[in-house]
């Protein structure tokens, strides 16, 4: 902005600052991405991409006016809570689909695992599962946040959009878990894995989309056009 030049209105900054935020929340998916393509240790990127996430939400946070500032700390709180019961219930969807199927695939394998990344092989199995489900919550912790800051004004446009969205935006986390997941756990039962994590996945989505629409419908200013029911 040139000097002189008046500022842009606060709905336009404050859009931005949502989508910067979110875009920022997938900071411990990018941090597992490149641990698993570059063999980069695991907490030395998730040290580096929240500090830069860290950066990013200081100065979009610094250039909103007041209000803005209010009306996306309620989004974020609000967003959490749903983040987190749209993460209990892919967790339940998935462990519920593994005892309906005979199969010996354990959609929890991944855990432990990412607990030794974080702690070192050294680690006991208990502490080293206790910081995975750690780093299993704040995965979809962040990536709930960063779906319902960049598309959460689309889903309050109507229950089709919420629903759409939110099980579009689980697929596309499905894409990258089916991707990396089979090679990097070395998993034998590819279809049961296949099943599990698909459904897993579009419960969260839809749970998202759903949930996000009715928790943060009070916050009418968030919406770019009157809801429709």
């Amino acid at each position: 902005m040139t000097e002189g030049e008046p500022p842009p209105p606060a709905d336009t900054q404050l859009r931005w600052a949502r989508v910067l935020l979110g875009v920022g929340f997938l900071f411990s998916g990018v941090a597992l991405l490149g641990h698993l393509l570059a063999g980069i240790s695991l907490p030395l990127l998730l040290g580096l991409t929240g500090a830069l996430l860290t950066a990013v939400v200081a100065a979009a946070w610094l250039r909103l006016p007041a209000d803005s500032r209010r009306l996306l700390w309620r989004v974020i709180v609000r967003g959490l809570a749903v983040a987190l019961v749209a993460t209990v219930l892919y967790d339940v969807s998935r462990a519920a689909l593994a005892l309906i199927d005979p199969s010996p695939f354990d959609p929890f394998a991944a855990w432990p695992i990412f607990g030794w990344l974080l702690l070192g092989r050294d680690a006991g199995a208990d502490f080293a599962l206790a910081a995975g489900v750690a780093f299993h919550v704040l995965n979809g912790l962040s990536f709930g946040l960063a779906y319902l800051l960049v598309f959460g004004r689309l889903a309050l446009r109507s229950r089709r959009l919420a629903l759409a969205s939110g099980v579009g935006w689980g697929l596309f986390l499905e894409a990258f878990q089916v991707t990396l997941y089979p090679g990097w756990l070395s998993i034998a039962a590819y279809r049961e894995f296949v099943t599990i994590s698909a459904l897993g996945h579009v419960v969260y989505g839809a749970t998202l989309g759903l949930l996000g629409r009715r928790v943060l419908g009070g916050l009418d200013s968030i919406a770019e056009e009157p809801l429709d029911g």
